[in-house]
């Protein structure tokens, strides 16, 4: 949405079933994004979270940590022993093995802002455990969905 402000307010919805290349059987994505609008002199972008929900029937993982190609501007992150990537993380209370209802996890965090460095072209959307290890996305039983919001300004 361009406004007479001195932002813009770019919304991205995607998920598990629409990337434009995907590994799901070790949790990467990647998505090319094509903005109808898109200035060239943005001087600050502040990413937010709106919403994250993840299909676990079948999961075993207790721990779901959503990164991206997206680093947080003078941040720090003990992982990456440098800036943060890391915009989500969802903790279960059991694994979906031991359920036998209630399989979704979701995240909204509507009002925290992630400063980020840059806009990229091309998204990459990776989820592990919070040890790093994959998560594997390829039953039929598994998928995400993200929401996030951009304000872009100029």
């Amino acid at each position: 949405m361009l406004c007479s402000c001195d932002k813009d307010i770019i919304r991205l919805n995607l998920d598990s079933e629409s990337a434009d290349i995907d590994t799901e059987s070790i949790g990467k994505y990647q998505y090319n994004i094509k903005l109808p609008v898109k200035r060239k002199n943005y001087k600050k972008f502040i990413l937010y979270i709106d919403n994250f929900q993840i299909q676990t029937k079948g999961l075993g993982s207790l721990s779901y940590v959503l990164s991206s190609n997206m680093f947080e501007y003078n941040s720090y992150n003990s992982k990456t022993k440098g800036a943060n990537n890391i915009l989500a993380t969802l903790l279960a209370d059991a694994t979906a093995t031991d359920r036998v209802n209630d399989f979704t996890l979701s995240y909204s965090n509507s009002i925290s802002p992630i400063l980020i460095q840059h806009l990229p072209e091309q998204l990459q959307i990776n989820i592990t455990d919070i040890d790093g290890t994959v998560i594997s996305f390829a039953n039929a039983n598994n998928m995400w969905s993200l929401s996030m919001r951009l304000e872009c300004y100029y």
